[in-house]
């Protein structure tokens, strides 16, 4: 009954002190909610990768250029469909490019390729046509029916004087929002058109490679015969880039968020009582009357708790609102680079227990931090001293 008691007035001490308990818990929520934000956001961004990747050819091929990878023929795709167990072969045209000082991401697709999509608003990109992001087209006001230039520059191969392309295309479709996060930026266009942006006709920057089931590495070892200057990546490959990266951005934020956690744990120290004489008086008043020391930090450890177990699902709970809602206005930004306050796509977010769960411990090592020692100190003086 005696620990009944000394949580029943640790209750009371956290509504009588109602101002203290809302900056403490306020104070966590502050704490709190860019980490799980953070959190989620890395993990949703991660999970639609992982589907992008899963959902993508099961080889990339380029040649080997210096030890990176280079542009490819264009008929090479031809080759490639004779190998048994590959069942399409696509040359495509990727590169980032910078449109009204915007990053974008050009892609160029054979048509056929194109046809086979089905989340476009407007037709289908013909000849000198392209179908833009929806971020692309509100960032640029553009709408289907308007011409967009775009300007590529390049190196003169001749006299190495710098040079810049520039040409018009037709607006004939815009991605929706929800496309995901990599069609906000991003100009479809057919494979021809793209080669004449950089004036490299006849040439991929990869070719994707489907193969049946239990073919990639039969697949693998014909693309080695018919050159030995490919440079092959397969799904798996892509995958675990994607993993490591994603790994390596996850942990170089938690790394940097240890240190500003432990800059905050002064800052509840001084939120949570330390040096106001009013808590000492309290304090004083109780081992006057005959509360031991550890009476007196046990109740103190059940307010703790208790802010803990209400700051934590407070900050999740905020966190969720304001990413599923407000599609993370304003904080997308501080973890997705190239996008405005505002996102033009529905920012991905996964809220898994674990972060949770890590919260909550959290929250418990800043109210122990900031209140445990606080306590101990007002209790192992003398009452008279607490009390002056």
């Amino acid at each position: 009954m005696k620990h009944v008691n000394l949580l029943y007035a640790a209750i009371g001490n956290v509504t009588r002190h109602k101002l203290r308990s809302v900056v403490v818990i306020l104070c966590l929520v502050a704490i709190l909610f860019p980490f799980i934000s953070a959190i989620a956001i890395l993990e949703g961004v991660k999970a639609q990768s992982s589907i992008s990747a899963g959902e993508g050819a099961d080889i990339y091929v380029t040649m080997d250029m210096y030890g990176r990878n280079g542009v490819i023929p264009v008929n090479m795709a031809e080759e490639i469909k004779k190998i048994e167990g590959v069942t399409r072969s696509v040359p495509r045209v990727i590169s980032r490019i910078y449109i009204g000082g915007k990053l974008a991401v050009l892609f160029g697709l054979p048509v056929e390729e194109i046809k086979q999509m089905s989340f476009l608003k407007g037709s289908l990109p013909e000849e000198g046509g392209i179908v833009i992001g929806k971020g692309m087209a509100d960032a640029l006001n553009l709408d289907i029916g308007k011409n967009l230039e775009i300007g590529v520059r390049i190196i003169s191969i001749v006299n190495r004087i710098p040079l810049v392309l520039r040409k018009e295309y037709r607006v004939s479709g815009i991605f929706t929002p929800e496309s995901g996060i990599w069609a906000s930026d991003l100009v479809l266009m057919n494979i021809t058109d793209a080669n004449s942006v950089f004036e490299m006709e006849g040439f991929a920057t990869d070719i994707a490679v489907y193969t049946k089931p239990g073919y990639e590495a039969a697949v693998s070892e014909g693309l080695q015969r018919i050159s030995k200057f490919f440079r092959i990546q397969t799904k798996g490959l892509v995958r675990s880039y994607i993993e490591s990266g994603f790994n390596m951005k996850g942990g170089v934020f938690v790394a940097l968020y240890t240190v500003a956690f432990a800059i905050a744990i002064p800052a509840l120290l001084v939120t949570s009582g330390f040096g106001l004489s009013e808590r000492r008086k309290e304090i004083g008043i109780l081992k006057a009357t005959g509360w031991q020391t550890t009476e007196v930090l046990e109740m103190v450890f059940f307010e703790g708790i208790i802010l803990a177990l209400t700051g934590a699902p407070l900050s999740f709970m905020v966190s969720y609102i304001w990413i599923k809602f407000f599609n993370g206005f304003f904080i997308a930004q501080l973890f997705i680079a190239g996008i405005g306050n505002i996102p033009s796509f529905t920012v991905p977010a996964r809220f898994l227990p674990l972060p949770f769960i890590l919260s909550i411990f959290l929250s418990l090592v800043l109210t122990m931090a900031g209140s445990i020692y606080s306590a101990w100190r007002a209790a192992t003086v003398p009452p008279a001293e607490a009390l002056r």
